[in-house]
């Protein structure tokens, strides 16, 4: 373990392979539309780690398209994320509706707004999912709550006026 906790978003850091080789990355070779396959910057090494964080405050995922936004800050040296081709081949799971990775940029030639695919706007790879998983909780909304209860009492009320 290399991390401790903060207090709002506890996490736990794991170094899997202290000496983890990426075929290609993208940092820099970002550019807007027309322009915007780079290829990537080439192979890279470094540590493969994985975060484990805890919410500690419930949130609520609609039915419709998640995006996951990572932000991290390091004292020493760069954050990459790691990413795996779409689908993930076995012995892995195929993920046919996933959609891929995006990203954006801030830099002079600034993408913000705007987001680019990264396998196939900016290295022409092919499609790359993010490499995440997300468990926890189901929590019923207190709409539903209310509404199963609601039904409840008026099938309670249905059978009592039956029985009279």
């Amino acid at each position: 373990m290399i991390a401790t906790s903060p207090d709002k978003c506890p996490f736990t850091a794991t170094v899997l392979n202290s000496s983890f080789t990426a075929l290609n990355s993208v940092v820099n070779g970002i550019n807007p539309f027309p322009n915007q396959f780079t290829g990537g910057e080439g192979s890279l090494t470094g540590e493969e780690v994985q975060f484990n964080v805890t919410f500690t405050t419930p949130f609520v995922l609609q039915g419709d398209h998640v995006f996951f936004r990572p932000e991290v800050a390091v004292t020493n040296g760069d954050f990459f994320w790691l990413s795996a081709p779409k689908p993930i081949l076995p012995p892995g799971t195929p993920f046919g509706t996933d959609l891929q990775t995006w990203i954006r940029n801030d830099g002079p030639a600034a993408l913000a707004p705007d987001w680019e695919r990264i396998g196939t706007d900016v290295t022409r790879q092919g499609q790359f999912n993010a490499s995440f998983s997300l468990s926890g909780s189901t929590v019923p909304e207190p709409s539903t709550l209310f509404l199963i209860g609601g039904a409840m009492t008026g099938l309670g009320l249905f059978r009592r006026r039956r029985k009279k």
